[in-house]
C-alpha cells in the first residue's frame, strides 16, 4: 500500500474537501473555520484565570478548547467523508487596541496534532498579557484574533512540467533575489521558482498559477514556515541545502505538506454564547499577603489525557543555593492530580532574590514487572507560573483517537509487545495517550466489532515525530472502501454473481459471464464496513443460483476460482484436492502442537534454580509424520478417488507464541518467535518466569486447563490470515 493512499488529493477537489488518493468513494474534509468547543452544559470551553497580588506583577492563564471544522459539505452525497488529520499547527493571538495598533496577546504557540483538530490549549499569560486580558473581560469592543496555521499531508496536483536542477544552486539564486532568511509570500516564491526553472508563460494564466502553487509545495526542502504563524515562508541558508542534481517530474504523485490559515475571535464567540458577558469564563485568584521572600509558584502539566498506566504525576522543583543570604538548596515536589494537573507551592527565597530554578515531571507508571518510576529532564523554572507540555513527560506519548461512529460499532484495545493490555477506547473514552516504554512498547491496536465481523489489528510504529498521533475512523481503516478481484473459471461457461459481504438479500447483486474466450474477468465492490470488507459469490447454472460462498477477504491481486473443488474435513483438518497432481490433497497446517522426541515425550520443561524459573518449549505447526499418515488413511475412507499423499499447503508462519493466563484473566505472552520457514515450521522458545507465571506453568503441566496455551498465526497464499490457539494441558494428553 502506498504511503500516499488516503491522503487528500489536491488535484481532485470535491465541494469542501478533496477526494482521497487511491481510495474510491472517500472524501477528506479539510477544515475551513475555527470555533470553540462546547461542554455538556453548552458553555464554550474557555477559561481566563487572572491572579491579583500586591507583591507580584499580574499574571494569568488562558485555557481554551479549539475545534477546526469544515463548514461546507462535499458535493458527492454518496461518498464517505472523514476529517483531515493535521500534522500540527501554530496558534497566534493578537488584540486590536486601536484603528492601527495590533498587539501580540500571546507569543505564537506550536500545537501538537491532538491539539489542532479538537484539542485543549493552555498558555501562561505574562504580565502584559494578563493586563490585556483584564481589559478584554471588561471591554467588549477590543477585537481579538486567534489565527491557527494548521499543517496537513496531501498529494500534490499532477501537472505536465519537468525540470532538472541543483537544489543548492537554486537556493543561492533565491537568496540573491530575496535575501537569506527573507520572509516571502507564497505567490512571490512561486513566481521566482517558475522563472528560475523555466516554466513556460505562453499558457493560460490559470495554468501558470497552478504550476507556481505546485512548485512551492514540491520544493519545500528550500524553505521553512515563518515561526510567526503566518503563511509566509523563509528561505533556508544555501549551505544547509544539499547539492546534486534533482529531476523534478510534476506529473507524478508526491506527498507534500499544505498549510491553511483559519481565524476567529474566541472572546466574541464566548460572549455571544453567554449573553454578552465574559464573567462566567473568568476566574480571579487573589494571592494573600506573604512574608518577604515567600514566592508562590504554580506548576501546570498540559498533557494529553488520559495517559495509559499513569498512577501518579509529580513535579519536582529545585533552586540552587544563593549565598550568602540563602546558603541551602530548595527541593520540593507537588502532586499534579487530574483533571487540572496543577499544583502550587511556596518557595522561601532570600529578600529580593529572583527565581532561578529547575523543574521536571516524574511519573509512576504501570509496567510488566510492577510499577516503575521515571523522571523527565530538568527544565528552567524562572517564572511563578510554570507550564510543562508533552515534551516534559519522561517518555514519548502516542495519542490514539477514534471517532464516535467507529466507537459505536467497535472497541479499540492497545496491546504491548508482550500482549499486555495498556488501555481501551470505548464510546465514553475516545482518546488515550500511550507512553512509549521501550522494554514493553505499544505494538498493536486491536479493533473488535461489537457485532459480526473480523477483528482488525494495526501495528503501532515507533514515533518519528515529536507529537505522534493515530486517528482511527471507519472510512480509513483497512478494508473499507473499494476493492477488486479476478474471478476465474477452469470449466467455462459459467455465470458468477457477487455482492459485498455486508450486503443483504438480492439488493446490490451483480453478475458476470465467464466463457472459454474470457474465462476470467475483474469484479469490483465497495465495503461500507471495515469489519466486513469481503465479497460473497455464487455460481448460476441452468438459471438456478447456487449457495453463497463464505466471505472472501480483500487482498492485493486477489484471484477467486469459482469452480474450486469442495474441501473435506477430517478430524478438524480441512483438505482440498490438488488439480495439478491427482491423488494429492493439501491441508492448512493445523498447529500449534508440542514437538515430541523419538520416545514421544513432549518438548516442554520448567527449569528452576532457587527463585528463578525458566520455561523451554519447542512448537511445531504441522502434523507429526504418524498423524499425517493417519490423516491420509482416514481421507481414503471418505472420498471415492485415489489418495496418494497429503501435504501441508504453502503458508508463512508469522508468529508462534506461548501465553499464560494472568490473575486478572488476561492472556499474557511469555515468549514468541517465527516458524522455521519450512515444514514442519518448528520454533524453539524460552522465557524467564515470575513466580506467578511459574505457578501457572506448573498447573498446566499437571493437567490444569486454561492456564497455558500455544498460539500460531499463519499467512495464507491467498493473502488471508489464520490464527489458532491450543491448550497445553490438552496437547500433553493428545498431541
Amino acid at each position: 500500500m502506498s504511503d500516499l493512499q488516503g491522503l487528500p488529493d489536491l488535484a481532485a477537489p470535491v465541494g469542501a474537501g478533496y477526494a482521497a488518493f487511491g481510495r474510491d468513494g472517500l472524501v477528506i474534509a479539510v477544515p475551513d473555520r475555527l470555533t470553540l468547543l462546547r461542554g455538556a452544559d453548552g458553555r464554550a470551553e474557555l477559561l481566563v484565570t487572572l491572579e491579583r497580588s500586591t507583591a507580584f506583577e499580574p499574571v494569568g492563564r488562558l485555557e481554551l478548547a479549539l475545534a477546526a471544522v469544515t463548514g461546507g459539505t462535499p458535493a458527492d452525497d454518496g461518498a464517505d467523508v472523514v476529517p483531515a488529520e493535521p500534522t500540527g499547527g501554530v496558534l497566534n493571538v493578537t488584540v486590536q487596541l486601536g484603528a492601527t495598533v495590533r498587539e501580540q496577546f500571546l507569543p505564537p504557540l506550536s500545537l501538537a496534532p491532538d491539539q489542532v483538530g479538537r484539542g485543549r490549549v493552555v498558555a501562561v499569560l505574562p504580565s502584559r498579557a494578563a493586563t490585556l486580558a483584564a481589559r478584554l473581560v471588561e471591554d467588549a469592543t477590543l477585537p481579538v484574533t486567534a489565527s491557527l496555521r494548521l499543517s496537513l499531508r496531501a498529494v500534490a496536483p499532477r501537472l505536465p512540467f519537468t525540470a532538472s536542477f541543483d537544489p543548492r544552486r537554486l537556493a543561492t539564486r533565491l537568496a540573491d533575489r530575496f535575501g537569506v532568511h527573507a520572509a516571502i509570500e507564497p505567490e512571490d516564491l512561486g513566481a521566482a521558482l517558475d522563472e528560475l526553472l523555466g516554466g513556460p508563460d505562453d499558457v493560460p494564466a490559470e495554468e501558470v498559477r497552478s504550476r507556481r502553487e505546485a512548485l512551492v509545495l514540491r520544493l519545500s526542502r528550500l524553505t521553512f514556515m515563518d515561526p510567526d504563524g503566518s503563511l509566509r515562508l523563509r528561505l533556508l541558508p544555501p549551505e544547509l541545502v544539499p547539492e546534486g542534481t534533482v529531476e523534478l517530474d510534476m506529473s507524478r504523485p508526491a506527498g507534500v505538506t499544505v498549510h491553511r490559515l483559519l481565524a476567529f475571535d474566541p472572546f466574541a464567540e464566548a460572549r455571544a454564547l453567554a449573553g454578552g458577558s465574559l464573567e462566567r469564563y473568568v476566574r480571579r485568584v487573589t494571592v494573600p499577603e506573604l512574608p518577604t521572600g515567600h514566592t508562590p509558584v504554580t506548576v501546570l502539566a498540559d498533557l494529553p489525557e488520559p495517559i495509559a498506566g499513569l498512577r501518579t504525576l509529580v513535579a519536582d522543583l529545585r533552586v540552587p543555593p544563593a549565598p550568602p543570604k540563602r546558603p541551602h538548596q530548595i527541593d520540593t515536589s507537588l502532586t499534579l492530580a487530574p483533571p487540572d494537573r496543577a499544583g502550587t507551592t511556596t518557595l522561601v527565597l532570600a529578600p529580593g532574590e529572583v527565581l532561578r530554578g529547575e523543574v521536571r515531571l516524574r511519573a509512576l507508571l504501570a509496567a510488566p514487572d510492577g510499577d516503575t518510576e521515571l523522571a523527565g529532564t530538568w527544565r528552567p523554572a524562572e517564572t511563578r507560573h510554570l507550564l510543562l507540555g508533552r515534551g516534559a513527560f519522561p517518555l514519548p506519548l502516542i495519542v490514539v483517537r477514534a471517532d464516535a461512529a467507529l466507537l459505536r460499532l467497535a472497541t479499540v484495545q492497545v496491546l504491548t509487545e508482550s500482549g499486555r493490555l495498556v488501555g481501551r477506547l470505548e464510546a465514553d473514552a475516545a482518546a488515550l495517550a500511550v507512553p512509549w516504554q521501550s522494554g514493553d512498547r505499544p505494538a498493536t491496536l486491536v479493533i473488535t466489532p461489537v457485532g459480526e465481523g473480523r477483528v482488525i489489528e494495526l501495528p503501532v510504529d515507533e514515533p518519528v515525530t515529536p507529537d505522534p498521533q493515530i486517528d482511527l475512523n471507519l472510512a480509513t481503516l483497512p478494508g473499507a472502501g473499494g476493492h477488486r478481484a479476478r474471478v476465474v473459471s477452469t470449466a467455462p461457461p459459467v455465470t458468477v454473481q457477487w455482492r459485498p459481504e455486508d450486503g443483504k438479500g438480492e439488493a446490490g447483486v451483480q453478475s458476470v459471464l465467464l466463457t472459454a474466450v474470457r474465462p476470467q474477468q475483474e469484479i469490483r465492490w465497495t465495503a461500507s464496513s471495515p469489519f466486513r470488507p469481503g465479497v460473497r459469490w455464487r455460481v448460476v447454472r441452468g438459471g438456478v443460483p447456487g449457495p453463497w460462498s463464505q466471505p472472501v477477504a480483500p487482498a492485493d491481486d486477489l484471484v477467486i476460482t469459482v469452480d474450486e473443488p469442495e474441501t473435506v474435513v477430517v478430524d478438524g483438518v480441512e483438505l482440498r484436492p490438488d488439480r495439478g497432481e491427482p491423488g494429492l490433497w493439501a491441508y492448512l497446517p493445523p498447529g500449534p502442537f508440542l514437538e515430541r522426541d523419538a520416545q514421544g515425550r513432549a518438548a516442554i520443561g520448567l527449569l528452576t534454580a532457587g527463585d528463578v524459573a525458566f520455561l523451554q518449549v519447542t512448537v511445531r505447526m504441522d502434523l507429526a509424520p504418524q498423524a499425517r499418515a493417519a490423516l491420509a488413511a482416514a481421507l481414503r475412507g471418505r472420498v471415492a478417488g485415489p489418495v496418494t499423499d497429503v501435504r501441508p499447503a504453502p503458508v508463512e508462519v508469522r508468529r508462534v507464541s506461548v501465553q499464560v493466563r494472568t490473575a486478572g484473566g488476561d492472556w499474557q505472552t511469555l515468549t514468541e518467535g517465527a516458524g522455521s520457514g519450512l515444514p514442519p515450521w518448528t520454533a524453539a522458545l524460552s522465557a524467564q518466569l515470575t513466580a506467578e507465571q511459574a505457578d501457572a506453568v506448573r498447573a498446566a503441566l499437571d493437567g490444569a486447563h486454561d492456564r497455558l496455551r500455544l498460539t500460531g498465526e499463519q499467512r495464507l497464499a491467498s493473502g488471508g490470515r489464520a490464527e489458532r490457539s491450543r491448550d497445553v494441558a490438552d496437547l500433553l494428553r493428545t498431541n
